[in-house]
């Protein structure tokens, strides 16, 4: 059972004794801890005790009962003051009142009837006493549950569902530092290519997580946190869209090298494109999704940019409707044409087995039509691509005469826009080649030139980069750099009298003998022997 400190504080020594003597001050919960002739003796006690309970006179000297009771609340708030007083005077009562003090008292009182203010006093200080362990207790529970409610705060910032006018307040309460104007942001969201199952896939995921905190940490970079499916998202921030956009690919590869270098092969990136306000982030966050998604369709391992996929360089402003609509077009987006058609069966298999009145069937079936369009429009096909003037495709499926002809006519639909995506795909590859050459054509005399460099001037990945170029150029970037370095190599050898460390220097060759060695690998002469036999003639040919 708690007992509750108490001082008394009278200038008359009887009734401090008396006091201490005729209560049972334990029976009552209380511990007698002292008794004080004035204020100054009572304020210098309670300083170094903080005693629960102080009851004192008004008359005495030095400093009366209300100055003292003023001082030792506005030091010891918690502490219940009681005054006791041989004047029942109304003024006294009001400025007790007015300090707050727990009970006013007028002498005489016997001691039954003291004892009577006390078991209300314990019962007033054991209810404050059990609702501050109640306090103390949600503000622990508070304390270890920041992590999940900070989590949960940036996973609805990034789905677009928090309350808009208070987002400084939470960042702020979560201590999280993300700008709130001035800046773009950035979504990357990982995951495993393979999922383990139970207590091995959730290992796997706080492994990396925590591999990813430190090396983030490290660079001083951007939030983690998971999403509602368990995966992660890493939200970057820099100063405008295309800076923050290359940072992310730049980013997200150095993240993915450094979990290969830790066992960590098997990982899918998706990297979302930029977004220019808080209020477009979810934009970012839904474009790293469907890279993802596309990624892990694909099984593929690295990284996947969003308009790498679709082959665009805008982000859609817009998610599609609900129902089938909406599943049919986050297929079509991520190339997944036989997901598409599996939903396009499930909607016909729907309207076979579920009775409907005619309105009914075609107002369902007008919403999932608009769905399409809409999502032809985030995926920024023009609609007379698809449906050419004088075209109606709402007056087309009304005339459609059964749900075969329906399932016939989506699937169609779907086959169209995917063949539209993927030759879009393979246009954007074809001008980033072009890209790329042009700029090895202009740049081949720069020693620094690199890979990485050459990608971040296009604003795409390094694996990317290498899956197009050599799909549709047969070569490596370093079997073509070499190519025209060794060709305009061959130029300057026939044309002028620079010797041969001069040339290595013009065509971007830090090393004269390493140029020597590529030069004859590639023409299967010396620089000397190609010189002597070709001066004069136009040969411009390089052994592959």
């Amino acid at each position: 059972m708690s007992r509750y400190s108490f001082v008394l504080v009278d200038d008359e020594p009887e009734i401090r004794e008396g006091m201490r003597d005729a209560i049972p001050w334990e029976d009552l919960g209380f511990s007698f801890a002292g008794a004080c002739a004035n204020g100054f003796e009572a304020l210098e006690l309670a300083e170094r005790i903080r005693p629960d309970v102080v009851m004192t006179d008004i008359n005495m000297p030095f400093m009366d009962g209300f100055v003292l009771t003023d001082r030792l609340l506005s030091a010891l708030p918690d502490t219940k003051v009681l005054i006791i007083s041989g004047y029942d005077d109304f003024e006294y009562a009001r400025k007790a009142l007015r300090l707050q003090v727990y009970d006013y008292i007028v002498k005489p009182i016997t001691p039954g009837e003291f004892k009577n203010v006390l078991v209300k006093l314990k019962q007033t200080l054991d209810a404050e006493q059990e609702s501050r362990r109640d306090l103390e207790h949600i503000k622990k529970q508070l304390v270890e549950s920041i992590p999940l409610l900070r989590e949960r705060f940036l996973v609805h910032l990034i789905e677009g569902r928090p309350d808009r006018t208070g987002i400084p307040e939470q960042l702020a309460y979560f201590d999280l530092p993300l700008p709130l104007e001035g800046v773009a942001y950035q979504c990357l969201v990982l995951d495993f290519v393979r999922r383990r199952k139970g207590e091995d896939f959730h290992i796997d995921l706080i492994t990396v997580q925590n591999i990813l905190e430190e090396f983030l940490n490290s660079l001083g970079l951007g939030l983690l946190f998971q999403d509602g499916a368990d995966r992660l998202v890493i939200l970057l921030w820099g100063k405008n869209r295309s800076g923050v956009y290359r940072e992310g690919l730049k980013t997200a590869e150095l993240l993915w090298h450094k979990l290969q270098s830790l066992r960590f092969k098997d990982i899918a990136l998706g990297v979302g494109e930029a977004a220019e306000t808080l209020e477009s982030l979810e934009t970012s966050y839904h474009t790293a999704a469907e890279a993802l998604a596309w990624g892990l369709l694909q099984e593929k391992i690295g990284l996947t940019a969003y308009r790498e996929v679709m082959g665009k360089t805008e982000s859609p402003e817009g998610r599609g409707s609900p129902g089938w609509g909406r599943e049919i077009v986050s297929a079509l987006k991520i190339g997944a044409g036989e997901e598409a058609r599996r939903h396009i069966r499930a909607m016909t298999d729907y309207f076979k087995n579920t009775p409907l009145t005619i309105d009914e069937y075609h107002s369902k079936l007008r919403l999932v039509l608009a769905a399409l369009l809409q999502g032809m429009e985030d995926m920024e096909i023009p609609q007379r691509e698809i449906f050419p003037p004088p075209s109606d495709p709402f007056a087309d499926i009304k005339q459609l005469k059964n749900l075969d002809e329906v399932r016939d006519w989506f699937f169609l639909l779907a086959d169209t826009i995917g063949s539209y995506t993927s030759t879009r795909q393979e246009n954007f590859a074809l001008v980033k080649v072009r890209e790329a050459l042009d700029y090895l054509e202009t740049h081949y005399d720069d020693p620094a030139l690199s890979l990485q460099g050459l990608c971040k001037k296009l604003d795409i990945s390094t694996s990317y980069f290498s899956a197009v170029f050599k799909k549709h150029h047969d070569k490596t970037f370093v079997e073509e750099l070499t190519a025209i370095r060794i060709r305009k190599a061959m130029e300057l050898l026939r044309t002028t009298d620079l010797m041969t460390y001069e040339i290595a220097e013009k065509i971007g060759y830090r090393d004269p003998h390493y140029f020597s060695l590529s030069f004859r690998k590639s023409t299967g002469l010396t620089t000397t022997e190609y010189r002597n036999a070709h001066t004069g003639s136009r040969i411009t040919h390089v052994r592959p």
